[in-house]
């Protein structure tokens, strides 16, 4: 297997021709100018300064957030990480998403994969969710349209569409203006549906469903 290297946005971006470790020290932070990072085919962006705005550039791969409230706007990945606390992302449409670090927000057109394990986080997603995995607690989704929905921790989601959503955590909130398919088995959760038929199962505890079709 090839392995991919990985490349930090201080090498990126302020290694000289000596490439001397002086170079890692961290950018001075100007308000309202961002810190622009190119990515690069075959390697993985590491942004490791707290407090900074960056501004990515180019075909990126991987890109991973180990910084503390970071600012970054990026375009489209195959994987974005966000192992840090506090950060906001703007990105075009991602492949990969996974939230590990709290309090972390993303916002971008369309996820293919999102995890959620980072308490207090935030999704905002304009299209489609082809499929999502909330583990965390005071974490929030709001899609479009989300295929495969699991609420495993003590979160909550909006939507216009799902398909197929399975409740195993507890205490969840869940409102949405369709759903196809609806299976819980966690306790105390909230579900609210505003139009059309759906197919419920619930083999929890104390779950309050509200599934009334609704004209308005």
């Amino acid at each position: 297997m090839k392995r991919t290297s990985r490349t930090t946005a201080t090498l990126l971006l302020l290694l000289g021709t000596t490439g001397t470790a002086a170079a890692m020290a961290a950018p001075v932070h100007s308000d309202g100018i961002a810190l622009p990072v190119q990515c690069e085919v075959g390697r993985e962006t590491v942004l490791p300064w707290d407090d900074v705005a960056y501004d990515l550039g180019g075909t990126c791969g991987v890109v991973r957030v180990t910084a503390d409230d970071a600012t970054v706007t990026m375009p489209a990945a195959t994987e974005l990480i966000l192992e840090g606390t506090g950060n906001a992302v703007t990105a075009k449409p991602l492949a990969a998403v996974h939230l590990v670090g709290a309090g972390n927000s993303v916002s971008t057109p369309s996820i293919q994969t999102l995890t959620v394990t980072g308490a207090g986080s935030t999704v905002t997603v304009a299209g489609l969710v082809e499929r999502a995995e909330l583990t965390s607690t005071s974490s929030s989704l709001s899609a479009g349209t989300l295929n495969v929905l699991r609420m495993r921790g003590s979160d909550s989601v909006t939507a216009a569409t799902t398909y197929r959503t399975r409740i195993t955590g507890s205490d969840n909130l869940l409102a949405v203006t369709r759903a196809d398919r609806l299976v819980l088995t966690g306790d105390r959760n909230s579900v609210a549906v505003t139009r059309g038929r759906t197919t419920v199962r619930d083999r929890g505890q104390d779950n309050v469903l509200d599934l009334r079709r609704r004209t308005s």
